[in-house]
């Protein structure tokens, strides 16, 4: 094992490298409730997809938050995707087809409380198919890749069936979403992947987390052949709290992640990186230690070999945590380069994207910003410099319910929401009474809707965001929401 020394990153200046934008440029989508952003991923048309979850938007508590954007971070399209329960989406990658493959944790579907999910879209959002996947027990997705047979791999983490508490869970389908083979893996306490990747050889690396005692847990990486068959696992860590969250591919065949570890330096989390070769062995490991908390999401490889670091830092910048993006050298060494973007509240960024115009995009949930509880937040920075500035775009973004989406249950349906003059209100407990309030409690309509489909006129309501309370004489009763934007 090589061990570098700790790295000390309060004491270390910021230098610049020569692009043509030295301003960082900080973007919000989302409206008045709580939107967050998980992943980004380029897409071959020179934009970027990004998901997450939203509560301001779709048909549920929560629902997936799939968003197209431009390469300059405009809006294209996006979509409020799930049932009437919570929704989240975690990972999204373009496909060989030009649509997208989305890893979402769900229990509006399945069988148990939550069920993993995969989502087909294609290149415009819209539905093309969904599976999902584990038991009777909770069961969750958090990385999907689509393999070099046009099939999918996802990871995850399972309480169906498995050894302890809850264990990795790795599961291969075909194009179509069929499942190929089902792996879980784990001792008789928590175990999860969080990241995984597909190597040349058409093998599976997971990185995720294996706790070992009930008040620690290490850093932990498994590597499958094709079919599915277990070649090695192996922790990393010194007994007291890693993780890995973030992976990618080496050059040379290995792999490297991002994360978090407690067993360095004065503060409570340090980011904790690790290099390891096709075999499993460590090449070299560096914990960058500041005086507070940080965190590693993501992490990607450059052409020069080197790595970009993506995650949270709660040491330096505007505020509580700030979203922080910093340079690895490929012997694990800091890099010379370092930003952080936030304001007085939390900024945390969770997936990286290099574009095909060569601008990084960071993708995460921002507090200081937007219109909302919390914000989907992209930042598009072409270099870093030192004390960087940026600029902010606060996109008051309500999302569309997917058609799909919006006839898996037909008890009740509004379409479309959001409107700028009616709607459409489907109801198989017809007849049913109807009430519109506003913010306020006024009600501002009452009407009684006596067929399967009734159409409303609203032109003359103004803009906002009210609440339609459906009841009848048999017991019926349900509320939803409603938005107005003309």
């Amino acid at each position: 094992m090589n061990r570098l020394l700790p790295f000390i990153l309060f004491c270390l200046p910021f230098f610049g490298f020569s692009q043509k934008d030295t301003i960082a440029h900080l973007y919000t989508f989302g409206s008045v409730a709580n939107d967050v952003g998980e992943d980004i991923s380029a897409t071959s048309d020179g934009g970027l997809v990004v998901v997450g979850s939203t509560a301001s938007s779709g048909d549920g508590n929560t629902d997936v938050y799939l968003l197209k954007i431009d390469s300059a971070c405009n809006r294209e399209w996006s979509w409020a995707l799930g049932g009437s329960n919570n929704d989240w989406g975690y990972s999204v990658k373009e496909t060989y087809d030009k649509g997208f493959i989305i890893a979402v944790s769900s229990n509006s579907y399945g069988n148990g409380g939550y069920d993993a999910m995969l989502m087909k879209r294609d290149s415009l959002g819209n539905f093309q198919w969904q599976k999902t996947y584990g038991g009777d027990d909770w069961d969750f997705a958090y990385d999907v890749i689509q393999t070099y047979d046009s099939g999918y791999v996802f990871c995850g983490e399972t309480y169906t069936n498995s050894a302890g508490f809850s264990d990795v869970y790795v599961v291969k389908t075909d194009v179509f979403g069929d499942t190929l083979w089902t792996r879980t893996v784990g001792g008789s306490l928590v175990d999860k992947g969080n990241a995984l990747i597909e190597t040349s050889d058409s093998t599976i690396v997971v990185a995720g987390i294996k706790n070992t005692l009930t008040d620690s847990s290490q850093a932990y990486v498994l590597k499958f052949d094709k079919n599915g068959v277990l070649l090695w696992d192996n922790l990393f860590g010194y007994g007291r709290q890693e993780s890995a969250h973030g992976l990618t591919t080496t050059q040379d065949g290995g792999v490297v992640f991002t994360g978090k570890s407690t067993s360095f330096g004065p503060g409570d989390l340090d980011y904790y990186v690790v290099k390891v070769d096709a075999y499993g062995n460590t090449v070299w490991e560096q914990p960058f230690i500041s005086p507070q908390n940080e965190e590693g999401f993501d992490i990607f490889e450059l052409a020069n070999g080197n790595f970009m670091n993506v995650g949270y830092t709660d040491s330096y910048g505007g505020g509580k945590k700030d979203a922080h993006i910093f340079m690895i050298t490929s012997g694990g060494n800091w890099g010379g380069q370092g930003s952080t973007f936030g304001a007085l509240y939390d900024e945390i960024s969770k997936g990286f994207a290099m574009g095909l115009n060569g601008a990084m995009y960071l993708a995460g949930t921002t507090d200081g910003y937007g219109m909302g509880l919390n914000d989907l937040m992209v930042i598009r920075i072409d270099t870093i410099v030192k004390h960087q500035q940026f600029t902010v775009v606060i996109n008051n973004d309500i999302a569309v319910i997917g058609m799909k989406e919006l006839f898996n249950n037909t008890a009740l349906r509004i379409f479309p929401n959001p409107t700028n003059s009616s709607i459409i209100v489907h109801s198989i407990n017809y007849p049913i009474q109807l009430q519109m309030v506003d913010n306020s409690g006024k009600i501002i309509l009452m009407k009684n809707l006596n067929e399967l489909d009734n159409y409303l006129d609203l032109s003359s309501i103004s803009s906002g965001f009210y609440s339609l309370r459906f009841s009848n004489s048999s017991g019926f009763n349900r509320m939803e929401k409603l938005i107005i934007t003309n």
